[in-house]
């Protein structure tokens, strides 16, 4: 067992440390003057652990980050708390008892799966992570930890004695840590071939077990038959979670996390709107990846378009999925004529949205002559094969 997993009292020093300074050099001398006898490598690791342990709980949304020893790969790849213990409750309503984790990690969604009372079997083929692993599930005594990889006769055996109502979990490596990493973030590169995950689609897609529950990226297309959730926070799907069975009656529904979770399923076919009516709705980005935006009963501005228009507030089953707009303008003529429309509503400032529409936000401010900020919304999207630009302000 890694001597990390006896330094949580360093590591809630050295965080202590961080929070009262952002500066890690002067957090590294004063853990160092602190503790003289202590190694340099493994003060570089406590400090590490500190500083995951914060991104853990500010940035990822995970209340546990204290009780967690964590790599900077697996934080990034690893569910949030919040949707891993609603996926946790749906496994166990669906009447499973155990859950094999074919690919755990850290252990953040075995973590899950073992505090909604479910005996919690846990894959790991690295050895190093195996044993951050096990010390993540340690106050679980139905929690198994075996170093393995997920595609051996091992772990087909354990599968195989799996009752047929229990659960094979899985999250296929999309990152490859050794691989290349985006300059910008530092994250490695995700790879966007199923076919090239770790293990790779072909490999889930004949797992011989009837109840599979894989997580994936957003971009991911379910396989025939799969059942499927978007799940969206802040405002940005974060995964796509597909099960093999008819865990629940849609196809394929949106999942809006917020203090409670708003599911968006399939209702009455929407229909292409005639005119713009007074209000715009933009759909969370979970409507949209799920294919729910015409099939909500609502108009759609055009086919070409990702907003919804009415003269009404959306329902309050929606509303928590939707942000409105009111219709103040529609811009229309030369950029001469829009400017002038928008020094008549005194506007001298907006915030452009232009999912819809290949331009660039800054450009469209500099032709505008507007700065960027302020209470007003520039909606720019497609109707009719051409861009409609709608002047709104948000409905608060």
């Amino acid at each position: 067992m890694t001597w990390l997993t006896d330094a949580g009292q360093l590591i809630a020093e050295a965080a202590t440390l961080l929070a009262r300074s952002p500066d890690a050099l002067a957090a590294a001398s004063a853990l160092r003057k602190a503790h003289p006898d202590l190694p340099g490598d493994q003060a570089a690791q406590v400090l590490e652990q500190a500083h995951l342990r914060m991104a853990a709980h500010d940035r990822h949304g995970r209340p546990d980050a204290e009780d967690l020893l964590l790599t900077r790969d697996g934080l990034e790849q690893g569910t949030r708390a919040d949707i891993a213990a609603r996926r946790a409750e749906l496994v166990k309503q669906a009447g499973a008892r155990r859950v094999i984790d074919l690919t755990a990690g850290l252990g953040l969604d075995s973590r899950a799966f073992a505090a909604a009372g479910l005996t919690v079997t846990a894959i790991e083929r690295d050895e190093p992570t195996a044993e951050l692993l096990a010390w993540n599930l340690r106050h679980w005594s139905d929690a198994t930890v075996i170093v393995a990889d997920a595609t051996t006769l091992q772990v087909t055996n354990l599968i195989a004695a799996l009752d047929p109502t229990d659960v094979v979990f899985i999250d296929p490596a999309r990152r490859d840590p050794a691989g290349p990493r985006d300059l910008a973030t530092g994250r490695a590169r995700a790879e966007r071939d199923p076919q090239r995950w770790s293990p790779p689609l072909s490999f889930v897609t004949f797992l011989s077990h009837p109840r599979v529950v894989m997580k994936t990226a957003p971009a991911f297309t379910p396989p025939a038959g799969w059942r499927a959730e978007w799940i969206s926070h802040q405002r940005t799907v974060v995964e796509c979670t597909a099960w093999s069975w008819s865990v629940f009656a849609a196809e394929r529904r949106a999942v809006v996390m917020g203090v409670a979770p708003t599911v968006i399923e399939p209702g009455p076919r929407g229909f292409r709107a005639e005119e713009i009516s007074t209000l715009l709705h933009e759909p969370d980005p979970a409507i949209i990846r799920a294919g729910l935006l015409k099939d909500l009963g609502h108009a759609f501005v055009d086919d070409d378009s990702t907003w919804l228009t009415s003269d009404n507030p959306v329902s309050s089953q929606l509303a928590p999925a939707m942000r409105s707009y009111r219709v103040l303008q529609i811009l229309s003529g030369s950029t001469a004529d829009q400017r002038r429309t928008l020094a008549d509503l005194k506007i001298t400032k907006l915030v452009i949205k232009s999912r819809d529409v290949d331009v660039n936000p800054r450009d469209e401010l500099t032709r505008l002559q507007v700065g960027e900020g302020g209470d007003h919304v520039l909606v720019m999207t497609r109707r009719n094969g051409r861009t409609l630009t709608a002047v709104t302000q948000p409905v608060l």
